[in-house]
């Protein structure tokens, strides 16, 4: 029971879902939205196989970070694309195989590291040019999938890889999907994800865990550009946790 509750924070009532007893309460407290934004980000638009590569923006955030643990499960390989060097290497230490800065040499960084392969897919929570420079390397009939736009701006996409490539663009909100998928799914996808916690496969990084009356702290540390994981809040004595940002 302490469990469900937790979940109950994180999921509408309606979709309760028991988990194991084994897993590490903080990172079941984080799986309502990233972990299951990042699986069926990764499921729905492309079948992926093991030995195909993807390209994702933002790749240092935590959805990045669970992004690449899922595609290590499943053979496929990640074309990460950050801001800066510190972030870049904090993807390598994740398991990101491939790691660009986006600046004035984007186009050349990603055809030196993608050395004659080609992306399946490219997931996008940026904006502007990044996604439309990975999508030139995309495969003929080859999907787009935007998730949020940070920078304000639309994806600036190649109009001819469109109309040559056979490329679709999409956008995915988690809010719709658990209001329209049947039941049986969401409770299949988020104890699949449960048990990747369980068993230490999908975590993301916890930088700090505050109290509930220390919310002033714990939203000024959540806005720092250069955190290293999550911000969390603790109730009491409990294990139940809830992001702050």
């Amino acid at each position: 029971m302490r469990l469900m509750r937790l979940m109950e924070v994180v999921v509408p009532v309606r979709n309760l879902v028991p988990m194991s007893d084994e897993a590490d309460p903080l990172q079941l407290s984080m799986i309502g939205i990233n972990p299951a934004t990042a699986y069926l980000l990764l499921n729905r638009y492309v079948s992926l196989m093991p030995g195909d590569w993807i390209g994702q923006t933002a790749a240092n955030a935590a959805m990045g970070q669970y992004i690449i643990a899922l595609t290590k499960l499943a053979g496929v390989k990640t074309l990460n694309v950050v801001r800066r060097e510190e972030a870049a290497e904090q993807v390598r230490e994740w398991g990101g195989d491939r790691v660009v800065l986006n600046g004035d040499n984007l186009h050349r960084d990603i055809e030196e590291a993608l050395d004659g392969k080609k992306l399946s897919l490219v997931l996008d929570t940026v904006g502007g040019t990044p996604v439309g420079e990975l999508a030139k390397w995309l495969k003929p009939g080859g999907s787009i999938v935007v998730y949020a736009m940070q920078s304000g701006q639309f994806p600036a996409m190649p109009p001819k890889e469109f109309i040559y490539g056979g490329l679709s663009l999409h956008g995915f909100w988690l809010i719709n999907w658990i209001r329209n998928a049947p039941r049986r799914e969401i409770k299949e996808i988020y104890q699949k994800l449960g048990d990747l916690v369980a068993d230490g496969s999908l975590s993301a990084a916890v930088e700090h865990v505050y109290p509930l009356d220390q919310f002033k702290e714990a939203f000024k540390q959540s806005l720092q550009s250069n955190r290293s994981g999550k911000i969390l809040f603790k109730f009491g004595s409990t294990d139940v946790a809830m992001i702050s940002k």
